[in-house]
């Protein structure tokens, strides 16, 4: 599935422009498809637009979403996946987050072209891919314009250019104020979709957000996942050396990419500490991913037990009928080289030791 073809023609120009239109002759049919998928989808773009833009802009998020937050590979998947089985939620799919400009008016074709073209599997862990199956945001923002992190898959050599739309703190006021616009105008059409059920939304690129998403919600409530560092780096990589050959439109260098992520994280983090301190008691759950892959209907209990407990009911029933789907699941093993122990030493130590972790070092022959 090309990322660029659920966008608008718009704004693959304006991407296109700002990374100089350097695409790589290796993936010109690459953009090629995207290009034509954006003109043909025109039409269902111009008849959503038309049937709901203003249902859309009178619905009102009448409860703040729950967001579930922290960096790739520590369960936010796992996590996500379980909390949506009870049907009191709204949440994001495949199918709103590749083809966001129009999921409502013409969702049976959308699902059809997206479970065509995603694989069965994601290709870093083996998770099972359909139009039905949850998703994060961030795509779907990436589709309406430039304020996105993701589109560093698609031109890798502008990381640290779309690493600032994690933070925004190089961004102008105005900058910011559209991407709110953008994400609340996302958010009350999946609103909409799902009738006014308060949402539970997965994003990892929001961990450093966190003072962002209370101004527009106040109430919101975070669930935090967190991993041995070690493993979320040596994870990471394994998630982004197979996801770039699939979306990119650029070479890229694997150095540039390992020193994006480790500053990134360093900074995600740095940043996530500092504005924690914004959101209202009671409103925050720390979840630990070792415990969450062993125990995911305890992680799901204390999420409600200590988040939800006023206004829902834990559905027992279908979490651990999800979990006993999930039990054969094996995850990725990782072998952790010294090159992987040297850089989260010099990196993400602080993390490690906040989150209790033991710090490794590297054997000496």
């Amino acid at each position: 599935m090309e990322l660029l073809a659920g966008s608008s023609f718009s704004n693959i120009i304006r991407l296109s422009w700002q990374n100089k239109f350097r695409v790589h002759p290796k993936y010109w049919y690459r953009y090629y498809i995207a290009v034509r998928a954006s003109h043909y989808f025109l039409p269902f773009r111009l008849i959503e637009r038309m049937k709901y833009n203003r249902k859309i802009r009178e619905t009102d998020i009448e409860q703040d979403p729950i967001f579930i937050i922290g960096h790739w590979r520590t369960g936010t998947t796992l996590l996500h996946s379980m909390l949506t089985k009870d049907e009191n939620f709204g949440y994001v799919t495949n199918l709103e987050t590749y083809c966001p400009h129009f999921f409502l008016s013409f969702e049976k074709l959308t699902r059809r072209i997206i479970d065509f073209a995603l694989p069965k599997k994601r290709p870093m862990d083996n998770v099972k891919l359909s139009s039905f199956e949850t998703a994060e945001e961030e795509f779907a923002i990436g589709s309406y314009d430039k304020y996105s992190f993701y589109h560093h898959f698609i031109f890798p050599r502008n990381f640290d250019l779309y690493s600032k739309y994690l933070f925004f703190d190089e961004c102008t006021q105005d900058e910011i104020q559209r991407w709110k616009t953008r994400y609340q105008f996302f958010l009350k059409k999946i609103t909409l979709k799902h009738n006014g059920k308060r949402l539970v939304l997965k994003n990892p690129a929001n961990t450093p957000r966190v003072k962002f998403l209370l101004e527009m919600f106040p109430d919101a409530k975070f669930i935090h996942t967190y991993r041995n560092p070690y493993f979320v780096f040596s994870s990471t990589l394994k998630l982004f050396r197979n996801l770039l050959p699939v979306f990119s439109l650029q070479k890229w260098d694997d150095k540039q990419i390992q020193d994006g992520f480790l500053r990134n994280f360093k900074k995600m983090y740095e940043t996530f500490e500092r504005d924690k301190e914004l959101i209202p008691k009671g409103n925050l759950l720390d979840v630990k991913y070792e415990d969450l892959v062993v125990n995911p209907l305890k992680a799901a209990k204390q999420t409600y037990k200590e988040l939800l407990s006023d206004n829902y009911e834990l559905p027992k029933e279908k979490f651990e009928q999800y979990t006993k789907q999930q039990s054969s699941f094996v995850p990725n093993q990782h072998v952790l080289s010294d090159d992987i122990i040297t850089k989260v030493n010099d990196y993400w130590d602080q993390m490690r030791r906040d989150y209790g972790y033991e710090r490794m070092e590297v054997e000496r022959s």
